[in-house]
């Protein structure tokens, strides 16, 4: 399964074309690492506790959903949440990935 998160990425990075698939709803850091917990958090969980999100479907079965939060000095991050296809979290990825200008 492992294999299976770098290409769901590069797929988000190329869905939109000439710019990256960016996450709909901004979320303190601390709310996401304490909320989403791999093998046991599950989609209806995490719409309760965190809203809606940019969601990614495949024929797989398996979903992705992308938030972001305030990072150090004025950055953003990006939270990915990789879903199976029974609805529980497999993977997470977060990092810090592009600066807002003032």
């Amino acid at each position: 399964m492992k294999w299976l998160v770098f290409p769901v990425l590069a797929l988000l990075a190329a869905c939109s074309g000439t710019r990256a698939l960016q996450a709909s709803k901004n979320v303190p850091y601390v709310t996401l690492e304490q909320t989403v917990q791999p093998g046991s958090s599950t989609r209806e969980q995490l719409r309760a506790a965190l809203g809606d999100s940019t969601a990614i479907r495949f024929d797989s079965g398996n979903e992705v959903w992308m938030y972001s939060y305030p990072a150090a000095a004025g950055a953003q991050g990006e939270y990915v949440i990789l879903f199976g296809g029974d609805g529980v979290v497999k993977k997470v990825r977060s990092g810090q990935v592009y600066q807002v200008r003032k």
